[in-house]
């Protein structure tokens, strides 16, 4: 997937499975003019004859101009290059080894074993939540296998990274392009979850749900990232297996990397 790096316009632009598992135990889903009767033009036509020589000076867009749009353009090109209209976007951590085409099956499954070309592959693809529309709504999930390295060599492989605050500091903004332009998320939980599957939930009565559920998330932070967040927050998650020792007792242990959009362009 990597091949796709330097074709993203905005500069420098998820939730996992450990490999081997299964998503399930998360997932839900113009008149003429007129003479008067003495043979002269009255002076209202002679008004509009006037206004109309003005207007045909003045210099009209081109309406006949296509409009341009590079972020479409983009992911169109990446759908043609992979033979695969379910790309929906591209994800990027600078100055990491994520730069990664995003894609969106009907369910929460399809994409753990198989590619972004759909041929079955262990380490699948990096995709969204079926549940969810790329860059909408309150909560973006992306999810992206995590393994051993030397096993299997896949982006999220990254994401551990996160367990030192110091490389946080320096690695805080997630961009995901669509079709329209580039949300830009400013990270500000990462924790590791066993048991709560609670990130996973879509549907809140009210901003006050809203407000305690991002709330939650930031304070099962590992460490305080000093980002604030609020109930006019949209929020994204990228998950992954964890190979956190300190979770090794755990038999489902997930990495979660929690970011609020701060931009979009």
């Amino acid at each position: 997937m990597n091949k796709i790096v330097g074709r993203i316009l905005i500069g420098a632009l998820a939730v996992s499975i450990p490999v081997g598992g299964s998503i399930a135990y998360f997932a839900t889903r113009s008149s003429d003019s007129e003479s008067n009767k003495n043979g002269e033009v009255s002076k209202v036509d002679d008004e509009t004859n006037d206004k109309e020589k003005k207007d045909d000076n003045v210099k009209h867009p081109n309406t006949d101009a296509k409009i341009s749009n590079p972020h479409k353009e983009n992911i169109e090109k990446l759908r043609e290059e992979y033979q695969n209209d379910e790309i929906v976007g591209v994800i990027t951590i600078p100055n990491t080894d994520i730069n990664s085409v995003v894609v969106q099956h009907s369910d929460n499954k399809y994409y753990l074993d198989h590619s972004v070309t759909g041929e079955e592959n262990v380490e699948g693809a990096i995709y969204l939540d079926y549940r969810v529309e790329i860059n909408s709504g309150r909560k973006n999930i992306i999810y992206g296998h995590n393994g051993d390295s030397e096993l299997l060599d896949v982006p999220f492989n990254a994401l551990e990274n996160y367990y030192d605050e110091d490389y946080y500091k320096n690695n805080q903004y997630i961009y995901l392009e669509d079709e329209d332009g580039v949300g830009i998320y400013q990270i500000f939980s990462i924790y590791i979850e066993t048991r709560d599957p609670n990130y996973m939930y879509l549907n809140f009565k009210n901003d006050s749900s809203w407000n305690e559920h991002i709330n939650y998330l930031k304070n099962k932070s590992l460490y305080n990232t000093g980002v604030s967040v609020d109930d006019t927050d949209d929020v994204l998650i990228l998950q992954t297996c964890s190979h956190n020792s300190n979770y090794s007792k755990y038999k489902d242990k997930y990495l979660l990397v929690v970011a609020k959009r701060v931009k979009y362009e």
